[in-house]
């Protein structure tokens, strides 16, 4: 052992905390070097003397001391009297409980002035989507006027894309306080594609009712079915997660094989398996975008990403 150590160690040594190797360490050192044993004597003799007998004070100590003070405040000056009881009541003043309470108050008292009940809210009604995942934002569609009489009941002849796109969209619930009731189907008669009023629900986050009205767009032989197919995967993939998502993924590029949305499931397929951990398969639906021109690119960029998450560290990258 050495001085530097056995400076570290001397106090531990005096109160006996080390243990038996590093105290017979510390007492051969002592042997052998008198700068340590004057350390270690002179340590000693001052906790000795630092050790003073206990003194236990008379039982009326208190109740003498309290009296004594009280005699000593009603000799003070009266100006001292009110500068003292002034300081505590500083005191008091300046913690920090009462000065958050005081706040608080003050906080309160001004939000009650600018409070003001606006009753014609509560009769608002609005169109929800029923059984969408908690968190998710509720549809909020205005209902459709009722038609007035000018204007015909039924859609004429020369519309016919607004008639489709009215029997195509979906009944959707509407709350009007504790009643429910559904729009009908002919409500968005408004000339607006079906596919469009299904991606303005998905982009609501509506994801229940829109998954349903993309899966029967891309049954019904739509012109955009591929594209209706995908947004169904995805918005399975919004309600129920990535493992849910990817035998929809599946089948959007089985159903339409060498489409654009083909190759967005796959790509939506691989970032779904990295995040779920399945690197192996992740990595082979990566590559097999590299030769898509719309998807080379990002699945270049994807695949040297994932080769550097596994790249152990001191290892050169592939």
């Amino acid at each position: 052992m050495d001085s530097d150590k056995f400076d570290r160690i001397v106090l531990d040594l005096l109160y006996g905390e080390l243990d038996e190797l590093t105290t017979a360490a510390a007492k051969r050192h002592m042997e052998q070097s008198t700068r340590a044993r004057d350390i270690y004597a002179h340590l000693r003799a001052t906790r000795q003397l630092g050790v003073l007998p206990a003194h236990v004070p008379p039982p009326d100590f208190e109740a003498a001391l309290l009296a004594r003070e009280a005699r000593i405040l009603a000799e003070l000056p009266v100006r001292h009297r009110l500068g003292r009881m002034v300081s505590m009541l500083a005191g008091y003043a300046m913690r920090p409980q009462l000065i958050m309470a005081a706040l608080l108050l003050l906080m309160i008292g001004s939000s009650l002035m600018f409070v003001r009940t606006r009753p014609a809210l509560r009769s608002a009604v609005q169109v929800t989507e029923r059984g969408a995942p908690e968190g998710d934002l509720d549809v909020v569609l205005p209902l459709t006027p009722p038609p007035s009489s000018a204007e015909p009941l039924n859609p004429p002849p020369s519309e016919p894309r607004a008639a489709a796109s009215a029997e195509s969209a979906a009944a959707m619930p509407v709350a009007d306080g504790a009643n429910t009731r559904t729009v009908s189907d002919s409500a968005p008669g408004d000339g607006q594609d079906a596919f469009d009023q299904a991606l303005q629900i998905y982009r609501a986050r509506a994801y229940v009712e829109a998954q349903r009205l993309f899966e029967r767009l891309s049954r019904s032989g739509h012109p955009r079915a591929a594209e209706a197919a995908f947004y169904a995967a995805l918005s399975t993939r919004n309600i129920k997660g990535c493992a849910a998502a990817l035998p929809a993924f599946a089948r959007v590029a089985e159903r339409f094989p060498s489409s654009l949305a083909a190759h967005d499931a796959v790509w939506r397929t691989a970032r779904c398996q990295e995040q779920l951990g399945d690197s192996p398969n992740a990595r082979h639906s990566y590559e097999s975008l590299l030769l898509v021109p719309t998807h080379a690119r990002r699945a270049q960029q994807a695949l040297a990403s994932l080769a550097s998450e596994h790249t152990p560290e001191g290892a050169a990258a592939p």
